[in-house]
């Protein structure tokens, strides 16, 4: 995990030096005050950058590491860069005040002329004067050079480090170390559990009538089985009957060398079997070495051939285990011939994209390898505990207990249930206590006992092999407690306010970020919880066991502290620079650490009050109070004074108030105030010049999916004249009221940043005409567009949207659609949305005719008609019609006799979604027609005759999808 020193390192004097250089660039007679002081730190940690970058690109995943001068001295580095931005952004607040109480002067008022001018000179004696500026930087320089000289002082040069790391001397590196995957190639069969079924599936797709060269990837997080599902893959009956004529097994590294590799292979294809046979003849190895003689001098094209020369009329089997990249694939893949002799390459790897591009063509294929269920892993766990002859639980029910929560943090991976099985095994008391202080310090445990080393290893590869800008971001995650649902949207912000993610060409930094998160995903570092349905993870978990790995981690670097559920501190330094309280035994914890240079705080909803220090938190980027019921308006106001802050979330919090002064948080990106009772933005709002994302309302989720979900009544925020007037920047505008100011909808209109809007009003002329003009100006930029109308009172014709069809310039390069009001006839423009992937509808009361518009939309992936959206009492999905929808949802459309897919129709579809007031009197029909068909889920008040009915109907059904109800989010499965 070294090069994680490196990267945390470098990625904090990389914003360093961007804000130092801003800073020299200004003329402002304040700044040349300490120009000196800055110009020096900019040009020492712009030295000690470069260096770090050599020590990255020299040593990066080297198997020794860094030594502990080298460490230690990258820490400092570090901390000087955090303290040195600390320090910059302190003087940057002051200069600014210094101005704007410079510039109330010419008021011409004498009074407050004299008290701007006291309070002038006290801001540019605190900016220039006082400890907490001036002398800061000089000490700051002192630190910066005393890092310099120490350096060199001490031996830390990138040659050493080199050296050191090992990356000199490969054969001196591997014989200090063993590859934490070797147990996987020796593990005894009757030691597994549940490898039958994996094993026989793989077997059969490679015993296949197949005469072209075939790649089988099996795919998943590290450290559930996949070499060893392999090895008994290559192992079985079956495929050692077979005709194959060499099956080596190949580890591919992290910093594998394409030479090595080819020479490894070499000696293993062609010398191994020629020493063989040399030593039954009795020749020795002389003839064996001829073969090869001078191998080390070849180039690495030679090696290729040589290989390609040996398979060329083979039939072979190789598997390449622990594939880490592409490009790792793309270099090896050279040497292997498709000879039409009904060869296979099994590979193994960690990462989807990889296995995708191993399995590129239609003969190949990939497998999933799953976790362990809870039975598998309990008969896995003991078996290891009390051995082969008795693999039956305790009768203790207080030691079945401890081990059901042990099991839980394994999380059905085999190579934790093993290792911390081995660890309990190892205990001269197999007592309750024992496995209770076990499960309790698994982290300390994974830090110091040699049996649960190789878990660590195996999950720190994942790790290490992460570029170096990913590194911080998956840090990151070690600040929310197990079992945490993570959010994909309110993460990648939060990236975002931490200067995590990087600017590139083309893309915002959400799209950046959000590549971040995918990787992740890609790489099986994170579990997905909630799959939407265009594919796109919304939501995932961190394993318990890597959360382990990766919060002694941020400890070890200072890049986290925690305050836990025993009361306890896990505090690394004398400086905090990101804490989280987790649990729900906090109460005013006391800490001696500093909390001022704090950059991120989050809370865990149980704690029943705001700590004592929450007001000490000046620098604070990120703030996420998400759940947080101790959270007052009170307990709110000191976070004006977070000067720094760019995330605030008070998501699902009782505050009803933001705090007058908001508008102080000049850098503010993101404010969260989803389900709050917050109405109205303060009038300083509109100071918010940097607001990205102001997302509002309450939104209800009636199924475990979150496909179905609706906006409570009047949850929306109220927007007043002027208030989002100068917010450029702002490209989530999310349901927000206009009651009383049409001329909001103008301000709107100028924010050509927008790409989501969410917006609710009346439908009255004095409003339809300025949104109509909103929709004009903003037909180019938005992406995603709801519009909600209230019903007026005493006019049911007041809701009609029929004036969206004199749009001038239509959204028409919106990916999703929401339309809530009366709409009798469907506007022009809604048939040429090409990119619209996803369509919800309310209250339209549409007709058969809509259908066949919304069947034509060439890209739409999900239908959503909701209550009163379809008007007529029979539904029908015509042929050829919806041709990509993967998730359809019909819910209570209060006509509704008959429901009918036709043959051909909607030939995509995965998850229908269903809910009836009544059951429809000429049922449901046509399912069989739809072929891809995985689940059909009813929800809300479930019919059980029309459940019924759909069950039987679909028993004959080619794909076998299963019914589900969710009343409630209580899951039932009726097949």
């Amino acid at each position: 995990m070294e090069g994680a020193i490196v990267s945390l390192t470098e990625g904090a004097v990389r914003g360093l030096l961007r804000k130092l250089g801003g800073i020299l660039a200004q003329e402002s007679w304040p700044v040349q005050r300490v120009h000196g002081e800055v110009q020096y730190i900019k040009d020492e940690l712009e030295s000690m950058n470069a260096f770090l970058r050599n020590l990255s690109t020299s040593s990066e995943g080297a198997a020794a590491g860094h030594d502990d001068q080298v460490r230690v001295w990258m820490k400092q580095v570090r901390e000087i860069a955090y303290d040195a931005e600390d320090c910059i952004d302190v003087f940057v607040r002051r200069s600014r005040l210094g101005v704007a109480g410079a510039g109330v002067l010419s008021t011409g008022n004498e009074g407050l002329i004299m008290a701007s001018l006291r309070r002038l000179v006290r801001l540019l004696a605190g900016t220039l004067g006082d400890r907490s500026v001036a002398v800061q930087l000089q000490e700051l320089k002192a630190r910066s050079r005393d890092a310099g000289e120490r350096r060199t002082r001490y031996g830390v040069s990138l040659a050493t480090a080199a050296l050191r790391a090992g990356g000199s001397d490969p054969q001196r590196r591997e014989s200090g170390r063993l590859d934490p995957r070797l147990h996987a190639l020796f593990t005894e069969e009757a030691q597994l559990v549940a490898i039958d079924g994996p094993r026989d599936e793989l077997v059969g797709w490679l015993m296949e009538e197949e005469p072209r060269l075939r790649v089988l990837a099996v795919v998943g997080f590290g450290g559930l089985g996949k070499t060893t599902l392999a090895r008994m893959v290559c192992g079985s009956p079956r495929v050692k009957g077979a005709d194959f004529q060499c099956s080596p097994l190949v580890i591919v590294s992290q910093t594998f060398s394409i030479r090595a590799l080819f020479q490894h292979m070499l000696r293993e294809l062609i010398q191994g079997p020629r020493k063989a046979m040399a030593a039954v003849a009795g020749g020795g190895d002389r003839v064996a070495d001829n073969a090869l003689q001078g191998m080390e001098r070849w180039e690495t094209a030679v090696l290729a051939s040589k290989l390609r020369e040996y398979l060329q009329d083979k039939r072979y089997i190789v598997i390449l285990d622990d594939i880490w990249s592409s490009s790792a694939w793309e270099s090896i893949k050279c040497a292997f011939p498709d000879n039409t002799k009904g060869s296979r390459i099994i590979v193994t790897t960690r990462n989807e994209d990889v296995a995708n591009t191993c399995c590129c063509r239609p003969q190949d294929r990939i497998y999933k390898i799953q976790r362990l269920s809870d039975a598998a892993s309990r008969e896995l766990f003991f078996k290891r505990i009390f051995g082969m002859e008795d693999d039956g639980a305790p009768e203790d029910d207080e030691l079945k207990r401890v081990s059901d929560s042990i099991l839980k943090k394994c999380g059905g991976l085999p190579l934790a249930i093993v290792s911390i099985g081995s660890l309990l095994a190892s205990k001269p008391n197999r007592s309750k206590e024992e496995w209770q202080k076990v499960c309790d310090n698994l982290g300390s445990e994974l830090e110091t006992n040699p049996t649960l080393e190789g878990t660590k290893q195996v999950l720190t590869l994942s790790y290490n092999e992460l570029p170096y800008h990913l590194k911080a971001c998956f840090l990151y995650l070690s600040i929310f407690p197990e079992n945490h649902v993570i959010k994909r949207g309110p993460l990648v912000r939060m990236w975002i306010a931490e200067g995590f993610v990087t600017q590139r060409h083309g893309l915002s930094m959400e799209q950046v970020g959000e590549r971040y998160f995918d990787e992740f995903v890609s790489r099986s570092m994170v579990h997905p919880v909630r799959i939407d349905w265009n594919g796109k993870v919304r939501s995932c978990r961190v394993h318990d066991i890597m959360l382990e790995v990766i919060v002694s981690k941020s400890l070890e670097e200072n890049f986290a502290s925690f305050f836990c559920d025993n009361g306890s501190e896990l505090v690394s330094h004398d400086k905090i620079r990101r804490l989280s309280i987790h649990g729900s035994s906090y109460s005013a914890q006391r800490t001696s650490n500093s909390v001022a240079h704090v950059r991120t705080f989050r809370m865990s909803p149980s704690i029943d009050k705001i700590p004592f220090f929450f007001a000490q938190l000046r620098l604070l980027r990120v703030l996420d109070m998400q759940g947080s019921r101790c959270m007052s308006n009170k307990s709110l106001d000191c976070i004006c004074r977070f000067f720094q802050l760019k995330y605030l979330s008070l998501r699902n919090t009782s505050v009803s108030i933001l705090p007058r002064l908001i508008g102080n948080l000049n850098h503010l990106e993101t404010l969260d105030i989803r389900e709050t009772l917050i109405k109205m933005l303060p009038s300083s709002a509109a100071n918010l010049n940097c607001l990205k994302h102001l997302l509002a309302g309450h939104k209800v989720q009636l199924t475990r999916t979150a496909s179905v979900k609706f906006s409570r009544p009047s949850s929306g925020l109220e927007m007043s004249h002027g208030v989002v007037r100068n917010m450029a920047n702002l490209q989530s505008l999310v349901h927000i009221e206009i009651k009383k100011y049409p001329s909001v909808f103008q301000e709107i209109g100028l924010l050509q940043n927008v790409r989501k809007l969410s917006v609710l009003f009346y439908g009255i002329e004095v409003n339809w005409r300025p949104f109509l003009e909103l929709l004009n100006k903003l037909s180019g930029s938005v992406r995603s567009l709801s519009i909600d109308i209230f019903e007026a009172q005493g006019n049911s014709s007041s809701s009609s949207l029929e004036m969206l069809s004199s749009l001038v310039s239509p959204p028409i390069f919106i990916t999703g659609f929401s339309l809530t009001g009366k709409l009798d006839s469907l506007p022009p423009w809604i048939a040429s949305l090409r990119n619209v992937s996803k369509l919800t509808l309310r209250n339209s009361q549409l007709h058969a005719d809509a259908i066949q518009v919304f069947g034509g939309l060439q890209n739409l992936l999900c239908l959503k008609l909701y209550h009163k959206s379809y008007a007529d009492d029979r539904l029908v999905f015509p042929q050829g019609k919806f041709a990509r929808v993967k998730l359809l949802i019909v819910d209570n459309l209060i006509n509704l006799e008959k429901l009918h897919f036709e043959e051909g129709s909607v030939p995509n579809l995965e998850r229908l979604t269903l809910s009836f007031l009544r059951e429809p009197k000429d049922g449901i029909s046509g399912l069989n027609n739809l072929l891809k068909l995985k689940e059909i889920e009813f929800f809300g008040n479930i019919i059980s005759s029309v459940v019924s009915k759909v069950v039987s109907c679909v028993k004959g059904h080619p794909n076998y999808p299963r019914v589900v109800g969710d009343k409630w989010n209580i899951v039932t499965v009726y097949n």
